[in-house]
C-alpha cells in the first residue's frame, strides 16, 4: 500500500522574465533545474506509526524548470548525497533518471521510504541532488543576500510516535492543547482507531472531534502517563 506526500509550492513567475542577476546558470544546455529552497520546501520529514498498514511512501519535491518548455518529456539525473544520508540502503528507493514533463515549468522528483524494522528506534535521512546531463543544466537560486544552492532536496523519517504537522499552534490554542504521546494515542482511539490527517479538515469539523474527544476523556477517565488529566480547551 502506498500513500503520496506532495512538497507543494506556490507556482512562480516564468524564468523567461527572469534578469541574468536571478540566476547562474551552469552548463550551457537551454534548460535549466533548481529545487525550491524557500521556506525549507527542499526538506520534509515523516513517520510510519502515522500511516498504520503502510510500508512504502512516496515523497515529492517540487523541481522547476528555467528556460523553455519542453517539447517532449526528458529525463533528468538524480544522485544520491552519501555524506549527507544516514538511511541504509534498504530504507528508500531513488531513481537516478526521473521525468521532467513536457509543456511545464514545475514537475516533481520522487523518493521512496521503505518501512524497516530499525526504523522503530532510529530516526534516518535520505538527500538528493540533481545533476547535469545531455538535456538540462542546473540553476542556482538567489537568496536576499547571496546564492544559495538549491539542487538538493532531504526527508528524515522513522517509525517513532511524533507530533504530526497538522497539530499545530490553532489545534494547540483552540482544540487539542499541547501535544503529548498519550493524547495523541487517546485521540486516535476517540477517533475510532483511525490515524487523520486534520490539514485539510475546517474548523467545525476539527472542533466536532475535539469535542468528542473531551466527552471520552470524561466517560473513559484517560490521562496523561503520569497521571496528570488530559487538558483539551476546546469549548
Amino acid at each position: 500500500m502506498k500513500k503520496y506526500m506532495f512538497i507543494l509550492s506556490v507556482l512562480f513567475l516564468a524564468f523567461s522574465s527572469c534578469s541574468k542577476e536571478e540566476l547562474a546558470l551552469y552548463d550551457t544546455s537551454t534548460h535549466y533545474l533548481y529545487i525550491p529552497n524557500d521556506e525549507d520546501r527542499h526538506l520534509a520529514t515523516m513517520t510510519f506509526k502515522h500511516y498504520p498498514g503502510v510500508n512504502d511512501y512516496d515523497v515529492f519535491f517540487e523541481v522547476r524548470l528555467a528556460g523553455y518548455y519542453l517539447a517532449e518529456d526528458k529525463a533528468f539525473a538524480v544522485e544520491v548525497v552519501s555524506d549527507e544520508t544516514t538511511a541504509n540502503a534498504e530504507d528508500f528507493t531513488v531513481e537516478n533518471l526521473q521525468t521532467f514533463h513536457a509543456g511545464v515549468l514545475e514537475d516533481n522528483l520522487k523518493i521512496t521510504l521503505h518501512k524497516t524494522a530499525h526504523l522503530d528506534n532510529e530516526t534516518v535521512k535520505v538527500t538528493v541532488r540533481l545533476v547535469p546531463n545531455e538535456t538540462f543544466g542546473l540553476a542556482e537560486f538567489v537568496g536576499v543576500n547571496a546564492y544559495t544552492k538549491a539542487i538538493t532536496a532531504s526527508v528524515s523519517f522513522d517509525n517513532k510516535l511524533s507530533k504530526p504537522l497538522w497539530w499545530d499552534q490553532d489545534i494547540v490554542d483552540n482544540y487539542l492543547g499541547e501535544w503529548t504521546a498519550a493524547k495523541y494515542l487517546y485521540f486516535i482511539e476517540s477517533c475510532d482507531g483511525e490515524v487523520l490527517d486534520l490539514t485539510d479538515y475546517d474548523a467545525d469539523e476539527i472542533r466536532l472531534l475535539a469535542m468528542k474527544f473531551k466527552e471520552d476523556i470524561s466517560k473513559y477517565g484517560w490521562c496523561e502517563e503520569d497521571g496528570q488529566p488530559l487538558v483539551v480547551p476546546v469549548n
